[in-house]
């Protein structure tokens, strides 16, 4: 076990960066496309498309089989909160995979459990970019008494890869999401 661990983390530190950084190819895009923040049925949320287009790391993982999920994480917390244990995050996951028995792409709404397939990859990227509701836990009644924060980041979530992979892409940026994320701060006058 040592030994793989070894021989994992020696291939990692052997694939030499570019000179911005990068690893060879194309990188990862993920991004929020234009979010902004609405009120729905008294809970605040973050309407907004994802922009993804894979790099060739993802795809050769989704030709192999591998689930790739994007997680949006949207987090609150109070503007002077003294606890930390008043930060609440929302991960909201979409599932990626190739089915390539009838080589079409599947994707997958983890909150809902709404599934839709696709019979080439720009389908489903053209669908991952209609914007959607990806609300917080922040309701009408909690936001009348004190001012928030509300951030919204999209990423890999890497933890739901399988086991050998986890390590390796922890630290590969062509898995990782170029986009720094959103903030907005939420006054008690802006609760409707």
């Amino acid at each position: 076990m040592i030994g793989m661990v070894f021989i994992m983390l020696l291939l990692v530190a052997c694939q030499a960066p570019d000179s911005d950084g990068q690893r060879d190819g194309d990188a990862l895009t993920l991004e929020l496309m234009d979010p902004v923040l609405q009120w729905r049925d008294g809970v605040l949320g973050v309407v907004s498309g994802i922009a993804f287009s894979p790099s060739p790391p993802v795809l050769e993982a989704l030709d192999h089989g591998v689930a790739v999920t994007v997680v949006v994480a949207t987090r609150i917390h109070p503007i002077h909160g003294v606890l930390a244990s008043t930060d609440q995050t929302r991960n909201h996951r979409f599932e990626i995979r190739y089915l390539p028995l009838i080589e079409h792409y599947q994707l997958t709404e983890l909150k809902t459990g709404a599934t839709a397939t696709y019979p080439r990859l720009r389908l489903l990227v053209s669908a991952l970019a209609e914007p959607r509701f990806l609300d917080t836990h922040l309701t009408r009644e909690d936001s009348t008494d004190r001012s928030w924060h509300v951030q919204a980041k999209p990423d890999i979530d890497r933890e739901r890869l399988p086991a050998p992979m986890q390590l390796a892409v922890w630290s590969d940026g062509q898995w990782q999401s170029s986009d720094d994320g959103w903030s907005w701060r939420v006054e008690v006058s802006d609760a409707p």
